[in-house]
């Protein structure tokens, strides 16, 4: 496939429409190709939102499909997660939810009250536990904020004191949900005892003939 070079009429500059016959054959291949490529881009950004939109409209009727069979009604926090395979287990889609979360100005309180708690029992905390319990309310230093996995590593110990519980309860009240994202995944492979090969739809990642990714 060759671009072919048209001197014919005029070509939108920043400056406003100019001849092409007086343009340089570069610049018209640049101005050209760009246009070209980025029609394409549009065009399949077009087709991608299409069906992705199709896509999920067909989870949300498997869902209540689901829902109706069972007589039941989706809960209003339904996390709505999925995976269903082919009948010879060679097709699979996987739905997933992930929440981003930060930590809030509750943990001031729900450090100084492990603080207290820390310096209440003194020597019948394992040391472990105890580095556990004071890394988790350090900031990063790239970032300057903590981190939320660590502070939920807070939750999964037990310790035997009347604030505890307090404690527990301020490290939850310090984790937020800022927003949550739904991966839509799918997956295929010749044959069942075969390696799953997910299917790309990332355009960076799309390995094709004779193209460097």
């Amino acid at each position: 496939m060759t671009l072919e070079i048209n001197r014919e009429g005029t070509v939108m500059t920043c400056g406003g429409p100019w001849p092409r016959a007086k343009i340089a054959t570069s610049a018209l291949l640049a101005n050209d190709f760009a246009i070209d490529m980025v029609g394409d881009a549009k065009a399949l950004n077009e087709l991608m939102c299409e069906t992705k939109a199709r896509m999920y409209a067909k989870v949300e009727i498997y869902e209540q499909q689901l829902l109706d069979h069972y007589k039941a009604k989706k809960r209003r926090n339904s996390r709505g997660q999925i995976s269903a395979c082919s009948l010879d287990d060679c097709f699979r889609v996987d739905l997933s939810i992930a929440d981003f979360r930060r930590v809030t100005s509750d943990i001031i309180a729900a450090q100084a009250l492990m603080g207290e708690v820390l310096d209440d029992l003194m020597e019948d905390v394992n040391p472990d536990i105890r580095l556990l319990l004071e890394a988790a309310f350090v900031p990063d230093e790239k970032t300057g904020r903590v981190n939320v996995e660590r502070l939920q590593q807070v939750r999964k110990v037990k310790l035997s004191h009347p604030r505890w519980a307090d404690v527990l309860d301020a490290v939850a009240n310090s984790i937020e949900v800022t927003s949550s994202k739904s991966y839509l995944r799918f997956y295929w492979r010749e044959r069942n005892d075969d390696e799953w090969t997910q299917i790309v739809l990332q355009f960076s990642k799309i390995a094709v003939a004779g193209v460097v990714v």
